[in-house]
């Protein structure tokens, strides 16, 4: 078996092992549904107007656990999937600019964990701020054969969402969460944004948006 794929076996198998012992353990579970995607952007330094812009966007959904260790202080790991999205090349050229979209792109997981601070607006609603690490991992073309375009990107991440209290064990919430991604795995990648940097600028980072529900056992 591939490696990659064991080791996305193996990362879906942690997250349901979480779950499992968040209820054994009075930790709060969750999930989440919405959008989700990322941007991979070269700009010239010496002309913003000149750019190439690699997109993608899909359906977003995740798990997630809780644990409160001090007052309104809460760790989180989350782990999730980008499915059913469609890529887009967008260049810009002495300001001409024309797209190009593709019919799919493969699935990207994404992996985050963090630190999360309740601020409590009254007793049913609060707003929670997150900071954390984010990994999007998945292949960078639709093309199963291509073991090679598979990358982890990763790097920080700042999460904000506005939860309602609906009783003691039962909340929902809507949010987003916005990760830059300075680091990735992929070695083609990687040699490739050191050769641009003398005379562009590379910017990749990861987002979702959504709505979600936690429960406390």
């Amino acid at each position: 078996m591939n490696k990659k794929v064991f080791a996305i076996i193996l990362i879906v198998c942690l997250a349901f092992g979480v779950a499992f012992a968040a209820k054994a353990s009075g930790l709060k579970v969750g999930a989440q549904l919405g959008y989700g995607g990322f941007s991979f952007t070269i700009t010239d330094k010496d002309d913003t107007k000149n750019y190439l812009n690699i997109a993608d966007g899909g359906f977003y959904f995740a798990v997630d656990g809780k644990y409160e260790f001090a007052k309104n202080i809460s760790a989180k790991a989350e782990f999730g999937a980008i499915i059913m999205g469609k890529s887009s090349w967008t260049v810009s050229y002495n300001g001409a600019k024309q797209t190009f979209k593709a019919d799919a792109f493969p699935i990207h997981f994404s992996i985050y964990a963090g630190a999360e601070y309740c601020i409590e607006i009254s007793k049913e609603f609060c707003v929670d701020l997150g900071v954390g690490f984010d990994v999007l991992m998945g292949k960078m073309a639709d093309n199963d054969s291509d073991a090679e375009s598979f990358n982890a990107a990763m790097g920080p991440a700042l999460e904000a969402d506005a939860e309602y209290h609906i009783n003691d064990n039962f909340k929902v919430a809507v949010g987003g969460k916005f990760a830059w991604h300075p680091i990735n795995t992929n070695k083609d990648i990687t040699e490739f944004i050191k050769w641009l940097e003398d005379e562009d600028t590379v910017t990749n980072f990861g987002y979702q948006v959504y709505a979600g529900c936690t429960y406390a056992f």
